[in-house]
């Protein structure tokens, strides 16, 4: 019984470790507008990683990709907004996806 109860609590407490590790690098992303109408976007991750490279769409209401970019070195996206309702995806890797309605990109 012993055994069981030490084979049990190892168990949870690899689960616990597992799962703090992959909350650890989450996506970081929001977008605001400037002053001269431009849309941008800073990325990163909450362990402080760079995005750099990562890419970024903005896509129209049916899903049409419309822009296709990558967040630069200085960790930023910028691009002119298109006219009309649009989302903008950050691809930050598997399970790290982060999308934006324009609806809620304000200055």
């Amino acid at each position: 019984m012993k055994r069981f109860c030490s084979v049990a609590r190892t168990a949870v407490l690899g689960t616990l470790v597992l799962s703090q590790a992959a909350l650890a690098h989450g996506p970081v992303f929001d977008c605001y507008l400037e002053q001269d109408d431009w849309v941008k976007c800073e990325a990163g991750f909450t362990d402080g990683s760079s995005a750099a490279g990562r890419k970024v769409h903005v896509q129209d209401a049916s899903g049409k990709v419309l822009l296709d970019g990558s967040v630069g070195a200085d960790s930023t996206y910028g691009f002119k907004p298109p006219a009309g309702d649009y989302a903008v995806v950050f691809l930050g890797g598997e399970g790290h996806g982060v999308t934006i309605q324009s609806s809620d990109i304000t200055r």
